[in-house]
C-alpha cells in the first residue's frame, strides 16, 4: 500500500478520535449548564446513557480503523513471519476465515505443512511416479485448464486423449476392432488412476454377464438384476476391487496363493467357476512381491471350461503396476490380448507409466457386448459423444503428461527405464541376500519374484529362524528415522 493509503487510514482514525471528544466536551458543557435545575436531573441520566452509548459506538469504531490498518500494513509486509498469519494454528481451522490474505503468505502455509511429509523419493513403499522435467510441469499445468470431459469444447484435446489410447492399446497387442474407423479409437478411456479403470472393467464384465445369463436361461433382466454375480480373483489383489465387491454387487470369490507360490492357477481358477461367475481377474505384478499371475495358463484353462460348459467367462488383467514394465520383457509368455480370453486390461500411467498422480488407463477388446454396456452418450455440451468414465469432470493433466511420456522416451526409452528398474532390484536383492547374522545364517529371507519375469521389486522380511528381539515393523520405524 502507498505511504499515501496509510495517511488516509491514520488521518481516519484520528478524525474519529476528534469527533469523539468534541461530542464528549459538548454534552458535559450542556450538562454543566443544566445541573442547577431540578427539573432536568432525569433528564441528565438519559443524556449520560445516550453519551455513553455513543463513546462506545465511537470507541469501536475506532478500533476497527486501527484493525484495519494493521492489516493493511501486515498485507505489505515482505515474509509470512512478520505478519499476524504466522501466529494462527492453521492445521486446526476448521472454518472458511472472514478475511482473505496474501498469495505469498497462503502457500507459505501450505508449503510448512507439506514440509512435515515425508519426502516422496525417499518413500520405498510406492510405485507412484515422483520425478518430472520442468517441461513436463509446464505441460501439467496447461492440463489444469482442460476438463476433458467436454469433448465438444475440447476436441483437440480429445484427439490427444484418443491418439494415447490407442499407443496403448497398441502396446498391449489390442486386435484392431471393425469399427475403428467409425470411432478413430480403439474401446477404452484414460481414468482417474487404475481405480477407476478396474471399477469399468469389472462393470462392463457383470453387464455382460446379465445379457448372457437372460439370453441362455431366458429370464428377464429384472431377474437377472435380483441374482448377485461372481469374480474369481486373487487374495493378493489391489484395494481398487474391494470397491468393486461393495458398490457394484459382486462377490468375490477368492484363491489364496502360498507363501512359496504368490499366484493364482489355471486349475484354481477352473475350480472357482460357476454360472455366476462374470470373469476373472488376472494381476500383472501383485504389490506383495511384483509376481505376476500366469495369465497364459488361466487363459488355457478358461478356453477348456467354457467350451465344456457353454459360458463365456474372459480374464480382465489387472497390469496397474505391470502394464508398462511386461511389454518390455521379451522372455514373458503373451499375457495381453493376444490371449484370447483376455477381454480388457487396465494400467495406471502414474506407476511405470512415468506419467503424473491420477493417471489411468482401460483398453476393452471390443465395443460389441463389452465396451457399449459402459458407454454413455452425452450430448448437454454442446455436442453428442461417448462417455466411459465413472468420473466426469476431471482436468487433461494425466493425459497430457502420458503423451509427453510417450514422444519423450518412444519404445526405447521405456526399455531403458525397465532394465535399470530391474538392475537396481537386483543389486539391492542381491546385497540384502549377502547379509548375515553373527550365527552365519541369512539375516533376511527375500520374498519377491527375482530378477526376472517380475516388477522392479524388492521384498525381504527378517528372517524368523533367527528369533530376533526385533521385529520388521521395528526395522521399517528404524528407517523412517533417516526418512525413509
Amino acid at each position: 500500500m502507498t505511504n499515501r493509503g496509510k495517511t488516509k487510514i491514520t488521518r481516519s482514525a484520528a478524525n474519529a478520535g476528534q469527533t469523539t471528544r468534541g461530542a464528549v466536551a459538548n454534552k458535559r458543557a450542556k450538562h454543566d449548564n443544566t445541573s442547577n435545575c431540578p427539573e432536568q436531573v432525569s433528564g441528565d441520566a438519559s443524556e449520560t446513557s445516550l453519551l455513553r452509548a455513543e463513546v462506545e459506538s465511537l470507541r469501536g469504531a475506532l478500533e476497527e480503523e486501527r484493525r484495519m490498518n494493521k492489516l493493511l500494513i501486515s498485507q505489505n509486509t515482505s515474509t509470512y513471519y512478520a505478519s499476524p498469519l504466522a501466529t494462527l494454528q492453521h492445521p486446526r481451522c476448521s472454518t472458511i476465515p472472514v478475511h482473505g490474505s496474501p498469495a505469498q503468505h497462503c502457500a507459505e502455509i501450505i508449503t510448512q505443512a507439506e514440509q512435515l511429509d515425508f519426502k516422496p523419493r525417499l518413500n520405498t513403499s510406492s510405485y507412484v511416479n515422483v520425478v518430472s522435467e520442468p517441461e513436463e510441469r509446464d505441460v501439467m499445468l496447461l492440463g489444469l485448464q482442460v476438463n476433458i470431459a467436454d469433448q465438444t469444447v475440447y476436441p483437440a484435446s480429445f484427439a490427444l486423449h484418443n491418439n494415447v489410447v490407442n499407443m496403448v492399446a497398441s502396446l498391449w497387442n489390442c486386435p484392431r476392432p471393425d469399427d475403428f474407423e467409425e470411432y478413430g479409437c480403439y474401446a477404452g478411456a484414460g481414468t482417474v488412476g487404475s481405480t477407476e479403470a478396474c471399477l469399468l472393467a469389472g462393470l462392463a464384465l457383470k453387464l455382460r454377464w446379465m445379457a448372457w445369463y437372460a439370453r441362455n436361461l431366458d429370464v428377464s433382466h429384472k431377474d437377472v438384476r435380483a441374482l448377485q454375480p461372481n469374480i474369481v480373483i486373487s487374495t493378493l489383489f489391489q484395494a481398487a476391487w474391494e470397491k468393486l465387491f461393495k458398490y457394484m454387487g459382486v462377490e468375490p470369490k477368492f484363491i489364496s496363493p502360498k507363501l512359496d507360490s504368490p499366484f493364482i492357477s489355471g486349475k484354481e481358477v477352473a475350480d472357482a467357476c460357476d454360472e455366476k461367475t462374470i470373469g476373472v481377474v488376472c494381476i500383472m505384478g501383485n504389490h506383495y512381491g511384483g509376481h505376476y499371475d500366469p495369465v497364459w495358463e488361466v487363459d488355457s484353462a478358461l478356453k477348456g471350461l467354457n467350451e465344456r460348459m457353454g459360458w463365456q467367462i474372459g480374464i480382465h488383467v489387472d497390469a496397474a503396476s505391470g502394464g508398462f514394465i511386461a511389454p518390455f520383457q521379451p522372455e514373458l509368455p503373451a499375457w495381453d490380448f493376444r490371449l484370447e480370453s483376455v477381454l480388457s486390461i487396465s494400467a495406471s500411467g502414474h506407476k511405470f507409466g512415468a506419467s503424473c498422480i491420477g493417471t489411468g488407463w482401460l483398453v476393452l477388446r471390443q465395443r460389441k457386448d463389452l465396451g457399449e454396456h459402459i458407454a454413455i452418450s452425452v450430448s448437454y455440451l454442446g455436442g453428442k459423444a461417448d462417455s466411459y468414465t465413472l468420473n466426469f469432470s476431471r482436468p487433461a493433466s494425466g493425459i497430457y503428461v502420458q503423451y509427453y511420456k510417450f514422444l519423450r522416451l518412444g519404445m526405447s526409452g521405456y526399455q531403458a527405464l525397465c532394465d535399470n528398474m530391474m538392475a537396481n532390484a537386483k543389486v539391492i536383492r542381491d546385497a540384502l541376500s549377502a547379509m548375515t547374522h553373527s550365527s552365519g545364517r541369512p539375516r533376511f529371507q527375500i520374498l519377491d519374484a527375482g530378477d526376472t519375469c517380475c516388477l522392479p521389486v524388492v521384498a525381504a522380511r527378517l528372517n524368523p529362524e533367527l528369533h530376533l528381539p526385533y521385529d520388521d515393523i521395528d526395522l521399517q520405524h528404524a528407517l523412517a528415522e533417516a526418512h525413509w
